[in-house]
């Protein structure tokens, strides 16, 4: 059986909760995820939350002082926020708003996708986040896959700033020790807006 109280495996779930949420688990969230021990065996082993927090790095480990989130880290967040919007008004208008599902359950976990799209030449999912550097790209990939296992179409990790490369992702999706399930590709937004349009969409049902 696999020891989910290591420090590895801690930190890994929280390196997922941090991207997907922005800042740290707390106490009861962490008891909701099935991807962290409970919060009271973290308590018990590492002698707190806080401690454990600090012996991780993170700069913030007390929920009660400093600010969660970077001033580089809001902009970002920001920014990712208006891709999104701007990206979901190109597919509303290419497949119709009918055909368009944004945060989407897929799973029995309740992991969402960004957006669920159908279209005749099939149903494709599209995960879309904005990072500034190559390094946190291939940190934030990492944790998407393990959140995507049980995705069934296919799938594109959509890179959301403009300043990264088609040819630099392909490269990095080759030379990755984590290998990219067959269905997901690492994409930037011109070669996703190539893929939009090549594919076929539904008549508007009104």
């Amino acid at each position: 059986m696999k020891n989910t109280c290591t420090i590895e495996y801690i930190k890994q779930g929280f390196e997922r909760f941090l991207f997907e949420y922005k800042r740290l688990p707390t106490s009861p969230e962490i008891d909701k995820l099935d991807y962290l021990p409970s919060s009271r065996q973290i308590q018990r082993k590492f002698g707190g939350l806080e401690k454990l927090r600090e012996q991780l790095g993170y700069k913030d480990t007390h929920f009660g002082k400093g600010s969660f989130r970077s001033e580089i880290g809001t902009r970002s967040n920001v920014r990712g926020r208006d891709t999104e919007i701007a990206l979901e008004k190109i597919l509303r208008e290419k497949f119709g708003e009918v055909f368009v599902h944004t945060e989407r359950i897929f799973d029995d976990s309740k992991n969402r996708v960004d957006f669920y799209i159908y279209s005749p030449d099939g149903i494709i999912g599209i995960d879309i986040f904005y990072t500034n550097t190559m390094r946190d790209l291939q940190k934030n990939v990492n944790i998407k896959i393990d959140k995507y296992l049980k995705f069934p179409h296919k799938l594109f990790f959509v890179v959301g700033n403009d300043s990264f490369l088609q040819k630099d992702l392909d490269e990095y999706t080759v030379s990755k020790r984590k290998v990219l399930p067959i269905d997901i590709q690492i994409v930037n937004l011109k070669r996703l807006y190539y893929v939009i349009e090549t594919m076929k969409s539904y008549p508007r049902p009104f």
